[in-house]
């Protein structure tokens, strides 16, 4: 009997997500990582008002002034398994590397080195197409070979290294959340760009992974 290809697809946060959201963040944790990527107290306590917040963030609103918009997708396998984020910050301005690029992503520890990376942020540049950007940053802080071959695969150039990085805390001030300017004191930063015209992995997409969204 032939296996049914898997399928994958870029969801945005919902509420009957909910409990394959938590299970992806109960495997960071049983790998000894912290979910540090948005707020996953809350999204235990109050998962409505979790996915609200996160709705809220794609359209700007409540963010701190200087704070780019984020739009928050999940990667879904087989209509129900999460297995990692990537968030997409369409408009930004230079320099990139202060607001950690247009795209940041994990990959839940269980699938990792399977090229579930790769295949991820394939999507999201499909995504990223529709908005007629002529392409994408994206930053690696020290090393991260794995990170780099993602980028790699996926048509990504090496723009520059860069030393003391500048970045944006979020910070409660009075009451209030506010973004300041600082810089990442002995850190280096990569910088790296994929031009939105190339799309080195569309064949090798449809020939391998065919069904996949």
């Amino acid at each position: 009997m032939s296996q049914q290809p898997e399928t994958l697809a870029l969801v945005k946060p919902a509420l009957e997500y909910g409990p394959a959201f938590l299970a992806m963040v109960d495997d960071h944790i049983a790998h000894g990582e912290q979910y540090n990527y948005n707020n996953a107290v809350l999204a235990r306590e109050d998962f409505a008002t979790f996915v609200r917040e996160l709705k809220d963030e794609a359209y700007g609103i409540g963010l701190p002034e200087g704070l780019p918009a984020q739009q928050t997708y999940w990667l879904l396998k087989d209509s129900s398994l999460l297995i990692g984020e990537i968030r997409f910050r369409p408009h930004l301005e230079q320099p990139y590397e202060k607001f950690n690029g247009h795209v940041g992503y994990n990959i839940r520890p269980s699938y990792r080195g399977q090229g579930y990376g790769t295949r991820q942020l394939a999507l999201l540049l499909e995504e990223a197409r529709q908005l007629a950007l002529p392409g994408i940053s994206m930053t690696i802080e020290d090393e991260n070979p794995a990170s780099e071959h993602i980028i790699e695969k996926n048509g990504g150039k090496l723009l520059r290294v860069i030393d003391n990085p500048s970045s944006l805390r979020v910070e409660e001030l009075n009451g209030s959340w506010i973004a300041r300017d600082i810089i990442k004191e002995n850190k280096r930063c990569a910088l790296w760009w994929i031009n939105l015209s190339y799309k080195p992995l569309q064949k090798v997409w449809q020939k391998r992974w065919s069904g996949t969204a």
